[in-house]
């Protein structure tokens, strides 16, 4: 061993021997479950997955048999609620559970009519363009059934690694690279890595939570939410072998991860995010945060602020507590609004030719870009601000792979979409309004475009 490796040793045991057991196992013992949970690939069935994700799987698998009896009540009784508390003695009430069903009359409104048109489909009343299985029906049987699992597993969870000092340890180490690429703190590299094996909406409530909490300010926030909530690799691989490119897959990725990456070096310089405020949710900046100037040896500063978070940590029960609002008050949002923007969304792709001639201004790019069936793709590519699966369904019938290639990687880096990551993001209160949300998408579509075009024609072409 040479002199600087034993003095680097000497300085790292040093900084571990400085603290107790206890502290220690405060941070180390939360923060292992956590990186177990959200952030260790395994291989199950020869797929890469997360255990989380697992968890998830098990527990949609074993309440699928209510699930769309229990979204239907997750989206009308709150409805119901909600009126009631706003328009009652109630709504002065400062028991947090109460407050919940006391939205803003925005999102009242949106719980009400996403109420009526949850009745519509699923007792199949009023128009058929609402309650039709391609339109409705998708909101209602394939993807309102699988997100409650989504949003409690990981609220419930995320403490793990948010409470317990990992953001402060890991972003001490990413700082520097994460300032200078992205102008962002290191500790936003643990949102990218969970939401890249987890799911998108995990990023983005881990990104909420972390901004509440004073670590981001709204620009950063809004910065992180839009570019690194991408969605999971399982996820990811399941829109590509619906679009019949599974075999190319580790080329696909590698191309959707570049693109990824220049995406969230060019997006923060543009508007809207480059005027976005640096004002911080709690008014000043969390003074435990791992991207706060300090000396010393690395692995000395991020160990230090560590265990100083996990010294803050509250109790597990309040944590849980806390959590589950959390969870509840995002799903009784949630649930409502997507299934009003999906099933009029999908309505508007099925029964009009809205989108149809929406999209006619992308033929001409797609052609410049050498994209066969360039019609067949603009209105699959236009259809992805309704729902990332949308590009995938109906680019699956396209024959060229180059442009089912491009389509399936523009649903990736495009990662908003109004059927539930944007509503998500407004829901999270960081800043974004729908005219900013709308913007970032068309932005990360158009950069997106030329790039995936030259992987397409480079690996498949």
């Amino acid at each position: 061993m040479n002199k600087i490796t034993e003095t680097n040793a000497m300085v790292d045991i040093g900084a571990v021997e400085q603290y107790s057991n206890k502290q220690l196992a405060k941070f180390i013992i939360p923060t292992l479950i956590g990186i177990l949970l959200f952030l260790t690939p395994i291989f199950v069935d020869g797929r890469m997955t997360i255990m989380i994700a697992l968890m998830i799987d098990f527990a949609n698998e074993f309440s699928k048999p209510i699930m769309v009896h229990v979204a239907v009540a997750v989206t009308i009784l709150p409805a119901v609620l909600s009126l009631i508390v706003k328009y009652s003695p109630l709504k002065n009430n400062s028991n947090a559970f109460i407050q919940v069903f006391n939205p803003t009359n925005g999102w009242l409104i949106m719980r009400i009519l996403g109420a009526i048109v949850m009745i519509m489909v699923y007792l199949q009343i009023g128009p058929e363009g609402i309650w039709h299985r391609n339109t409705g029906g998708v909101i209602l049987y394939d993807i309102l059934p699988i997100l409650i699992a989504i949003y409690f597993l990981s609220a419930i969870l995320l403490p793990l690694l948010t409470e317990f000092g990992l953001m402060e340890f890991v972003g001490t180490f990413f700082n520097r690279a994460f300032k200078k690429i992205f102008g962002l703190p290191g500790c936003a590299a643990v949102d990218s890595i969970a939401s890249w094996l987890s799911a998108t909406s995990v990023g983005i409530i881990l990104t909420t939570q972390q901004y509440k909490n004073g670590f981001y300010s709204s620009r950063e926030a809004c910065v992180i939410a839009t570019n690194f909530s991408i969605v999971s690799i399982g996820y990811a691989y399941f829109l590509l072998k619906i679009i019949g490119l599974q075999d190319v897959f580790i080329a696909w990725y590698f191309s959707v991860a570049i693109t990824g990456i220049i995406c969230a070096i060019i997006l923060p310089k543009l508007p809207p995010l480059r005027f976005k405020t640096h004002a911080y949710h709690t008014g000043t900046k969390n003074a435990l945060a791992a991207d706060s100037d300090t000396t010393g040896p690395l692995f000395k500063q991020a160990l230090g602020q560590a265990v100083n978070r996990a010294e803050k940590a509250e109790a597990p029960l309040i944590l849980l507590k806390r959590s589950f609002l959390v969870a509840f008050d995002l799903a009784i949002s949630m649930y409502p609004a997507i299934m009003l923007v999906g099933a009029l969304g999908l309505a508007l792709i099925e029964f009009t030719p809205v989108f149809h001639l929406l999209s006619q201004p992308l033929v001409p790019l797609l052609q410049l870009l050498q994209l066969p069936e360039a019609d067949k793709a603009s209105v699959a590519l236009l259809a992805g601000v309704i729902d990332s699966i949308m590009p995938s369904i109906l680019g699956a019938s396209i024959e060229s792979e180059v442009t089912r290639f491009v389509l399936a990687g523009v649903a990736v880096t495009q990662i908003v979409f109004l059927s539930e990551v944007a509503l998500v993001l407004m829901r999270a209160g960081i800043g974004l309004k729908l005219a900013d949300i709308l913007l970032i998408y068309a932005l990360r579509v158009l950069i997106s475009l030329p790039i995936l075009s030259v992987f397409a024609h480079l690996f498949v072409g």
